[in-house]
């Protein structure tokens, strides 16, 4: 029963496995209007949103096996440096999880059996650093994190080629991916920003402040606006509802950006996270219903 509960506090802390769901299942819904997957049946858009759910899972163990030292000299209350929840044991539902995401990649035809292996791949190459001495992460902290979330590019390249079943994709398509990565990567900066200085020193606070972590916050929310908006026009949604959508999530992201300087407490801190995810949510709700 301790471990029952341990591996679902990992879940839900560590993974963030609810408010993750939310926004990948957000995401497929909006693919679902580009490609029209419904005309496959019911059952493909809840394979893509585990297809997904398996990587990004798997992922996370990745870098908690190779951060295991790093994390025990800077976060030794987590539960894998305590050893609540043994490190092989989510290495092994890690691999579960990709192979999982093999056996679904079945259903949808060959190019996306064939792509599954190097996707997997380029994601054990990152586990890896990407062949990098250990330096390089530390002293080129922000050329280090792009090409992580390079993963979350390959990801979504991969889920279209999937669903198309060949190797070409068009204009909408690919601002799509733009888009998605725009908010990948706006998810990855909220995580890292803390009022306190962490001892690692490998938050986006601890190397431009929090101040200028706010600022590449906010610009890369705008960035997300600026280009949901362009797909939105493309999909002929009305632009008065269009410009009011912005309106208000570039509002909740600001105030709550504002509130979380201000206070810097864990109650602001949620409140911000409410604010990506409402963000987040809401675009991907009006292309995909708008």
């Amino acid at each position: 029963m301790k471990n029952a509960r341990a591996y679902i506090d990992y879940l839900l802390k560590r993974f963030q496995i609810l408010p993750l769901s939310l926004l990948v299942i957000s995401d497929v819904l909006v693919i679902d209007r580009i490609v029209d997957v419904d005309q496959e049946g019911w059952s493909v858009k809840p394979m893509v949103f585990f297809m997904v759910l398996a990587y990004l899972f798997n992922n996370r163990v990745g870098d908690d096996k190779r951060d295991f030292e790093f994390d025990s000299i800077h976060y030794p209350d987590r539960a894998v440096q305590q050893g609540t929840i043994g490190l092989s044991q989510l290495e092994k539902l890690g691999t579960l999880s990709m192979a999982v995401m093999a056996v679904l990649s079945i259903f949808f035809g060959w190019i996306s059996m064939a792509l599954v292996i190097p996707v997997w791949l380029f994601g054990y190459w990152a586990k890896r650093d990407f062949s990098l001495p250990e330096r390089f992460k530390h002293k080129h902290y922000f050329v280090y994190n792009l090409l992580n979330m390079l993963q979350m590019l390959m990801l979504q390249v991969f889920v279209y080629l999937s669903l198309l079943n060949e190797f070409e994709m068009n204009q909408m398509i690919w601002i799509h991916v733009a888009f998605v990565f725009a908010l990948s990567l706006q998810v990855e900066v909220t995580r890292k920003i803390k009022p306190k200085k962490s001892a690692a020193n490998d938050l986006y606070s601890d190397r431009m402040g929090m101040n200028g972590a706010f600022i590449l916050w906010l610009g890369l929310g705008g960035l997300c606006i600026a280009i949901s908006s362009y797909l939105a026009q493309a999909m002929d949604i009305d632009s008065t509802l269009i410009f009011i959508a912005a309106a208000v999530w570039l509002s909740s992201m600001i105030l709550g950006l504002v509130y979380y300087q201000r206070k810097k407490t864990q109650t602001a801190e949620n409140l911000f996270w409410l604010a990506l995810i409402f963000s987040y949510v809401g675009q991907n709700l009006l292309l995909a219903y708008g």
